[in-house]
């Protein structure tokens, strides 16, 4: 296909026709045994199978041909399908199989918001939790597959976890979604928070597919956290900003809300008296980048908290000082009022980050 050719050719299973072909354990375990073997012939997955006769098994995989499986005309082995391989996968992983749960375990980390090493990790149905037990402050809950938590201790899974989900932040970020790749949208939304310390709302960004029920919310800085001025910053400081988990992004960041509509935060990142601060709009889009010096003194009222505590627009950013708001907001320029999309109500949230998939 060339570029700006529409063409498309699309052939449409009805959804009960095409669960239908996988009802029967035969074909489940054909489709697992091609996807365990290269190019097998019919005899071998036969044999493979718990199938009585060649007949029996020779119906069974005609009901996979063509949807989950390819047969080769010349050579007669079998491969997978584009959606043979994601039933394969979703198999081997456990997805529509197990269910796991894991009591409490303690995590070598302080809590971002009261700042007590008393965070615990949980999982509850495929879903990963970490809370404070201090503050009674979930600080995220977001689901995880079955295969990640196999024969991995707390410690382990919660890597896995963070690079699983900043992973699908980051695509999310780039307009597609993490689960069926159709056009992802994102907004800053604002949502209230009643259990975190301050009463205005919190800004965070809002990512959703057009076409699956895929939803994620982050903090605006995890966002940005990967944008060239941060980098650039962490890495002449040596101060390892990008090794932070998604639910505790360090006392470094701060945010700002310096106009609901249109939605923007300024998001500032101090290390060692040198700061950057982003403007960011809905997008979200970085739309201005400032990196300056800072007085010991600015610089201790900027580590106050971080991005999961209070967002105390006076005590943590000077916004007449950093970013003019009426220069940064520039409609002509900047964010266009006229084509930033309406904010609608926010679902209430406990975590600082949440998904559906």
């Amino acid at each position: 296909m060339t570029a700006g050719d529409t063409s498309t050719s699309t052939e449409t299973t009805p959804p009960d026709e095409a669960f239908a072909a996988l009802s029967d354990e035969t074909r489940l375990r054909a489709i697992q045994t091609v996807a365990a073997t290269a190019q097998p012939t019919f005899t071998e997955l036969y044999e493979a199978s718990d199938a009585e006769t060649t007949a029996g098994f020779a119906y069974h995989l005609r009901q996979l041909t063509d949807r989950y499986l390819r047969k080769d005309p010349e050579t007669e082995r079998y491969e997978l399908t584009a959606a043979g391989r994601a039933v394969a996968r979703a198999l081997d992983a456990g997805t529509f199989t197990e269910r796991v749960d894991r009591e409490p375990t303690a995590v070598d980390s302080d809590c971002p918001v009261c700042e007590t090493p008393a965070l615990l990790a949980r999982v509850d149905d495929n879903t990963v939790s970490v809370a404070c037990r201090a503050c009674e402050t979930e600080l995220l809950s977001l689901p995880f597959p079955p295969s990640g938590l196999r024969g991995r201790d707390t410690e382990t899974v919660l890597s896995a976890f963070d690079s699983y989900h900043r992973r699908r932040t980051e695509t999310a970020a780039d307009g597609v979604c993490p689960d069926c790749a159709a056009e992802a949208t994102g907004r800053i939304v604002f949502e209230e928070t009643p259990d975190l310390p301050g009463s205005e709302p919190r800004p965070v960004v809002e990512s959703a597919c057009e076409r699956c029920d895929f939803r994620l919310r982050v903090p605006v800085s995890l966002t940005v956290r990967d944008h060239p001025a941060v980098v650039s910053l962490s890495a002449d400081h040596d101060a390892g900003l990008l090794d932070r988990p998604i639910w505790n992004l360090g006392p470094e960041w701060q945010e700002t809300v310096l106009s609901e509509d249109p939605p923007a935060v300024a998001v500032s990142v101090t290390v060692e008296g040198e700061r950057v601060r982003l403007l960011v709009g809905d997008g979200p889009a970085v739309v201005d980048v400032e990196r300056s010096t800072v007085e010991p003194a600015d610089d201790a009222n900027n580590a106050v908290g971080d991005v999961d505590s209070s967002l105390d627009t006076e005590e943590a950013l000077d916004t007449e000082e950093a970013l003019d708001t009426e220069e940064a907001l520039d409609t002509d320029d900047a964010l266009d009022t006229e084509e930033a999309p309406d904010v609608t109500e926010a679902h209430d949230l406990d975590a600082s980050a949440e998904a559906g998939s």
